[in-house]
């Protein structure tokens, strides 16, 4: 922590992070005068008012304070600023997983209900919902934004694919092959979904 390589410290506080040493990380963010990490650890405190007064300080003008600034509209469902498509892309899926891992189910439930807004903007908004909560094992929320990202976005291997491993948790194996074929026909032998129907075929 006695570093004063910028890029050294931004690698030390993000492993603190995945830690869920989210404390220690916004000390090493907030030394190292990156007020915007700084402000996203106070996030993960669940320091909400914290974060708005840090985030609302910066004068830089980059999206990832743009992003930030929106998201806390939709934390406190009072959206006025739609983040834009590059934003979402970049922001949306990292920050509601960590926001997950960071047990602020409230703040996830309340940035998902906006996801027709982040739709509006980016149409695969649906998908990197839906793959969140399919890598932290929320199946049953994650099949609900995938079905709205399969009616955006048909020909995507990727929904097919999650969508396929929703039903494997319910043991809706029949349902689950037919996702995997579509996957591998939409996207042209899509090899994860390959992969995983030899698994359940076996």
């Amino acid at each position: 922590m006695n570093s004063q390589d910028i890029g050294e410290q931004d690698i030390l506080a993000r492993i603190f992070i995945e830690e869920k040493n989210y404390d220690t990380a916004a000390e090493i963010y907030f030394k190292a005068g990156m007020l915007y990490e700084y402000g996203r650890c106070q996030l993960l405190c669940g320091n909400l008012e914290e974060t708005k007064h840090i985030w609302h300080k910066i004068k830089d003008d980059n999206p990832a304070v743009h992003w930030g600034c929106s998201l806390l509209e939709f934390i406190d469902l009072y959206v006025m600023h739609i983040p834009t498509f590059f934003q979402i892309r970049a922001f949306l899926e990292v920050d509601l997983d960590a926001l997950l891992r960071a047990d602020l189910i409230t703040y996830c439930e309340n940035i998902v209900n906006g996801a027709h807004l982040f739709a509006q903007n980016n149409p695969e908004s649906y998908k990197f919902i839906g793959r969140v909560f399919v890598n932290n094992k929320y199946f049953e929320l994650a099949e609900l934004f995938l079905k709205k990202a399969k009616d955006v976005c048909y020909v995507d291997p990727e929904v097919h694919f999650l969508l396929a491993k929703c039903y494997i948790y319910k043991n809706d194996i029949k349902r689950a092959k037919d996702a995997l074929k579509i996957s591998i026909d939409k996207g042209y032998g899509y090899f994860p979904a390959k992969k995983l129907l030899k698994e359940i075929t076996n």
